[in-house]
């Protein structure tokens, strides 16, 4: 006997996306490498904008199909049935739209007559084998070389046309073929080709089929109306750009299928054709983006063909059908919100997937009542041949028949009795069901659907149960027992709880049973007593290793094998069932608790356990324990044990119904546990001996019954009525956590400290502990370590801690030991701090040791703990900040390259200690120098109080410009508190940047810093020429009333690049007072081209030349003329050089010395030193008579 193909089922063809048949012939795709890479260059393309076009590939010997006889006239025909089983497939994958015929020929080749002769031969060949049908040809020559552009090769043009007229062939179907790099892209030219030839083949067959169309007459052809019209659907959608009109197409036949009178015997195959339209036409609707369309549409079918059974015998294949239909409307739906079609929760395909689950269990149910007596297969076999039926949905003891001539009753009664017998012994339908109930499943959970998912869950089970999965069906009912507990759907989670003791008893697992039963018999399962009473007793034979009472229901069949492997597993190993109590809503609750939040170290700890039995049968328990844990172990701590014996039990174990009781565990708590939180992890409920088998109910220790009910209204158990005598359960609130704490410390902690700490600086902090406890402390050590904040998380990244400024950082938290002290005993440790961001410091210094207790004559270390907090304000000991200034002590805003000027740091103090500047330096930067040959410190020994300023100045000279502000170096200070022997700290502060542009001259006058009336003074300029170029300059020297000069007055300077000249004159001063120089002025020749433009030159001149000197008309050193030094009183607590006001500049420092004065360089730093050194700053003051 042959399995027929299911007749519900789609064929491929149908399901497939139609894609336009090209063959390909000529190629040796196993000898030539060439024509391997052009096949697999066609066949391999995935790309998403390729035409929709399949390609196969054709030898030289290839049969076609044979092409039917034309019909002159229908009106003696009759048709056999409506649609032909091989049409669909004849057209995508045996008849080609277009045959293409591949040939190596090159337009220049020797050969060119032979090879054009033989071209022409296989055009013929193919044209003879595809005689009668309309496929068109095309001809691709592979060629070596690229192709010229078109017009410019005359010889292609010439022999293209000869090709053709001797191939009969229209130009436009001769492509050429390079194979070279750019392969892919001539194939996907090619592809685009191939596609409009193919367009043009099935727009013909289209028209064919209509033109036949027309010939037909409703009265005989009704038939024929659908079948032409389905293939000029088909055709349209081979075009791939006209779906509106196939779905026109498959409407109209749709609408005829619909007048053809409906009986027993075409049932089957109206139905099969109308399922096939109807795909067509659901599935066009979601392209066209028509959803709500192809819903509507696939109602109206259903509602159109639901009562239309068929034969009574054969209802089930009536369901089988409507179940498909379903299910295939179901992954058309999926695989157009794929694409990108918007669902809603309320319309999505699970829905349908249910329905088609559904049908198939009325199916299975139908195929029960109708097929109980069927018990043979018919001889001889009615279903013989099936495979070879012309026409769809036709039986297979009846082909061709039609639906007018009357049928043969033995035949129908022999071939439906086949279909009962395959429809019972070998179809499995609970597979079926399974896999739609998975379908929907999986779509309500992705459109969040929870209960309707369920739901569908807890028919998988069932039907599980039925196909006597029973452990599939279990692992289902459990899972789905969780939900309807949080759900609190009393009568749907016994129901459930019922089918999963059948299936843990058929299914013979111990865990499950024991745990379903302990379920069974609580308060909240709605079972009758007696039921629980069976329940119970079963429950204490699998503890006492017997097997249980069959569960009511089961079938019998199966009752006596499995009763013997209980009888197996009963007496196998382990004999420890552990239950988890937390998630079940069990006959045993269970809530525990610490009696208060804190305990000291030196304090018994207690929890309170309270057991609550709801069983309506008295329990015998036989162990309880507590499981107390830390961050570092857990440990167990037994409450109540029955003796030892022969038959142990304890009476404190014993609970009638709805009895609560009370047990108090306690416990000294470890050493270990200071400091750190302990918590009830789990409370163990022994049920059963240990000698036979005993189940360890295992509970929550911090929330208690997370399935009671007083979790969801806490406020409405105050209502609830407790027994007498018992503690009230329902309001006991559990407290799971508690913290161990040191016992009280007598140890007195004082701290030293002068505060504030100042930044970058070591600050000292000294503590004394004294011992005032009753005996001596053993190990007592000081952690430190600093209190983070939300304003500074990261205060430890900026703090550094030591025992000793000399030894090595310690990382926080700190330990020092301080070791045993005595009764009494003082000791004192030291520890150093230093912060390198301001702020305030809170460290902690806590001060641990332990001592000797004695509890219940036995003698325990006890941890002991003070703890300190020290908060250090962090302030900045100064600021540091830089001027610049020119040779004539004028502030700039940037510098020249090679000309010195004088960087001068002010260090003001803002420390409310007074600070010793012990020394100070300057690392200058690379390319920058100093003009003295060394930097001393004029700082030296410096006291500062808050509010000082101290200064100090320096000249340097930058090598060369820079487009970007040039750093000029760090500026270090060595400093102490005033009156401290720590270690001098160093701060460094990085010198702002100044920008330095490029100069082509520098010119400097050296001269005396005054003159005197009538006594000649000497004069020299010094150019230097930057350059690298010869300056050609005019230097003319102007007269002035208040001199005499001798020297050159008019010269016509020539600089070489890189070099100084130098002029010398000799001053006669005739004025005495501040009286201007004599100007000197330079021009730039006319006769030379100069990298320089005269108003640079003039810049240069003003900026380094001084104006004017001091002239003294006495040489009496007490007397300087009308501009001298007026020493006022030193304001109290001042003395030489210690402050400076911060707006001083260096002519403060000069006094008496005129503006006009220029020193050389190297004399600067020296001089204004010495004014430093020797004058109070403070009391300077010019004055003008």
């Amino acid at each position: 006997m042959l399995m027929p193909q299911d007749p519900y089922d789609f064929p491929i063809e149908l399901q497939c996306k139609p894609l336009a048949l090209v063959g390909l012939t000529g190629l040796d795709i196993i000898n030539n490498a060439i024509h391997r890479a052009i096949w697999e260059a066609f066949s391999n393309n995935i790309r998403s904008d390729r035409a929709s076009v399949q390609f196969k590939l054709l030898d030289s010997a290839h049969e076609y199909p044979p092409v039917k006889p034309k019909r002159n006239s229908y009106d003696w025909y009759i048709p056999k049935g409506i649609l032909k089983r091989n049409w669909m497939n004849k057209h995508l994958n045996e008849v080609p739209a277009v045959v293409v015929i591949f040939y190596e020929l090159d337009w220049d080749d020797v050969l060119w007559n032979e090879k054009k002769i033989e071209c022409s031969s296989r055009v013929q060949s193919v044209r003879a084998s595809l005689e009668g049908r309309n496929t068109r040809i095309a001809v691709i020559l592979i060629q070596q070389t690229a192709p010229l552009p078109s017009g410019e090769d005359m010889l292609a043009a010439e022999r293209a046309t000869a090709l053709c007229t001797s191939c009969e062939l229209n130009p436009k179907s001769l492509f050429v073929l390079p194979h070279g790099d750019h392969l892919l892209g001539y194939t996907l030219r090619l592809e685009n080709a191939f596609f409009d030839l193919a367009q043009n083949y099935y727009h013909h067959e289209a028209r064919n089929v209509r033109s036949h169309r027309d010939h037909l007459n409703k009265i005989t052809h009704q038939y024929l109306f659908v079948r032409h019209l389905f293939k000029m659907g088909f055709l349209n959608e081979l075009k791939q750009q006209d779906n509106n009109t196939a779905h026109k197409h498959y409407t109209q036949a749709y609408n005829h299928l619909l007048e053809i009178r409906m009986v027993d015997t075409n049932s089957l195959e109206i139905k099969t054709v109308a399922g096939f339209i109807n795909y067509k036409l659901c599935k066009l609707m979601f392209m066209l983006n028509l959803p709500r369309d192809a819903i509507a549409q696939f109602r109206k079918h259903i509602e159109l063909f639901k009562s239309r059974v068929g034969p009574r015998e054969l209802a089930f294949q009536h369901s089988a059908w409507i179940s498909k239909q379903f299910s295939v409307f179901g992954d058309i739906f999926d695989e157009a919100i794929r694409q990108g079609l918007p669902a809603l929760q309320t319309q999505h395909p699970g829905f349908y997937y249910q329905q088609a689950a559904q049908y198939a269990v009325e199916r299975k149910q139908t195929c029960l009542d109708l097929c109980q007596n069927v018990t043979t297969y018919p001889e001889p076999d009615p279903l013989s041949g099936w495979e070879h039926l012309e026409f769809y949905g036709q039986r297979a003891w009846r082909p061709g028949k039609l639906s007018a001539e009357p049928p043969d009753p033995a035949k129908e009664k022999s071939g439906i009795l086949a279909l009962q017998y395959i429809e019972k012994f070998h179809t499995n339908h609970s597979t079926v069901i399974i896999n739609l109930l998975g379908n929907a499943i999986s779509q309500f959970k992705t459109y969040r659907c929870p209960r309707m998912r369920r739901h569908l869950v807890v028919q998988m089970a069932e039907e599980y149960y039925s196909s006597r999965d029973y452990t599939k069906s279990l692992t289902l009912l459990t899972h789905m027992l969780w939900d309807y507990r949080s759900e609190r759907w009393w009568p749907l989670l016994t129901n459930i709880l019922t089918r999963s003791l059948s299936c843990a008893y058929l299914s013979v697992n111990i865990q499950d049973y024991v745990m379903l039963s302990l379920e069974a018999l609580g308060t909240c399962v709605q079972l009758p007593s007696e039921h629980k009473t069976r329940i119970f007793n079963n429950l204490n034979n699998v503890l006492q290793k017997c097997p249980p009472e069959p569960e009511p229901g089961l079938p019998p069949t199966e009752l006596a094998s499995i009763r013997d492997l209980w009888f197996i597993a009963c007496k196998a190993e382990p004999l420890a069932i552990t239950v988890d109590m937390s998630n079940i809503t069990a006959c045993v609750e269970s809530k525990a608790r610490f009696t208060q939040a804190q305990y000291k170290a030196d304090q018994m700890v207690h929890i309170e356990v309270f057991i609550r039995s709801c069983c309506p049968h008295p329990m015998q328990f036989s162990r309880l324990s507590v499981t107390v844990n830390n961050p570092s172990y857990s440990s167990e701590f037994a409450v109540c044990e029955s003796t030892a014996g022969p038959h142990p039990s304890n009476p404190l174990l014993l609970f009638e119904a709805n009895e609560v009781k009370r047990f108090v565990c306690q416990f000294v708590p470890d050493v270990q546990d200071v400091g750190k939180e302990i918590q009830i992890s789990s409370i163990l409920l022994h049920l059963g001996l240990e000698t036979e088998r005993y189940a360890v109910l295992r509970f929550n220790g911090t929330s208690g019954d997370s399935a009671s009910l007083d979790v969801t209204c806490p406020e409405l158990q105050h209502f609830r009525p407790s027994p007498q005598n018992m503690p009230d359960f329902d309001n006991i609130r559990p407290l799971g956590t508690a913290e161990i704490v040191p016992r009280d410390s007598q140890i007195e902690v004082e701290v030293f400290h002068e505060s504030p700490a100042l930044l970058g600086c070591w600050y000292p902090v000294q503590v004394t502990v004294v011992n005032k406890e009753t005996q001596r402390v053993l190990g007592l050590t000081l952690d430190v370590n600093l209190k983070t904040s939300e304003e500074d998380p990261n205060v430890e990244q900026a703090t550094q801690v030591c025992e000793n400024v000399n030894g090595d950082l310690i990382s926080l938290p700190m330990q020092l030991a301080v070791g045993d002290l005595d009764v009494d005993g003082t000791q004192t440790k030291k520890f150093y701090l230093r912060a390198h961001r301001v702020g305030t410091r809170n460290v902690i210094v806590k001060v641990t040791y332990k001592v000797l207790l004695v509890r219940n004559s036995e003698q325990f270390e006890s941890s002991c703990l003070k703890e300190v907090t020290i908060n250090i304000p962090v302030v900045k000991p100064f600021d540091i900040t830089a001027k610049f200034f020119s040779l004539k002590f004028e502030p700039i805003a940037k510098a020249f390259a090679k000309e010195p000027f004088i960087v001068m740091p002010y260090v003001s103090c803002t420390s409310p200690i007074p600070l010793i500047i012990e020394n100070s330096s300057v690392e200058l930067c690379q390319h920058i120098s100093t003009v003295d040959s060394e930097l001393k410190s004029q700082l030296v020994d410096l006291r500062l109080k808050s509010g000082d300023t101290g200064a100090e100045a320096f000249c340097i000279v930058v090598d060369q410009p820079s487009d970007q502000p040039v750093a000029l170096g760090v500026y270090t200070l060595q400093w102490n508190r005033e009156g401290s022997n720590d270690p001098v700290t160093s701060s460094s502060v990085t010198m702002p940047t100044l920008r330095v542009e490029g100069t082509p001259l520098y010119i400097e006058m050296i001269m005396p810093a005054h003159g005197w009336v009538r006594t000649p003074m000497a004069v020299s300029y010094h150019i230097r020429n930057h350059t690298s170029r010869l300056l050609d300059l005019d230097l003319n020297m102007e007269a002035s009333d208040a001199f005499m000069f001798a020297g050159h007055k008019q010269l016509e300077l020539r600089i070489l690049p890189e070099s100084i000249r130098s002029l010398d004159y000799n001053l006669y001063p005739l004025l005495s007072g501040l009286v201007a120089l004599p100007r000197l002025h330079l021009s730039v020749s006319d006769k030379s081209d100069s990298p320089i433009k005269q108003p640079q030159l003039t810049e240069i001149l003003d900026r380094s030349l001084p104006a004017h000197v001091y002239v003294m008309c006495d040489c009496t050193p007490a007397h300087y003329g009308n501009y001298y030094l007026m020493k006022s009183t030193p304001t109290s607590g001042s003395s030489m050089g210690e402050q400076v006001s911060p707006d001083l500049t260096p002519l403060d420092f000069l006094e008496g010395t005129p503006q006009s004065t220029v020193h050389p360089p190297e004399d600067i730093v020296a001089r204004i030193h010495a004014v430093l050194t020797t004058v109070d700053v403070d009391s300077l003051r010019p004055v003008y008579t």
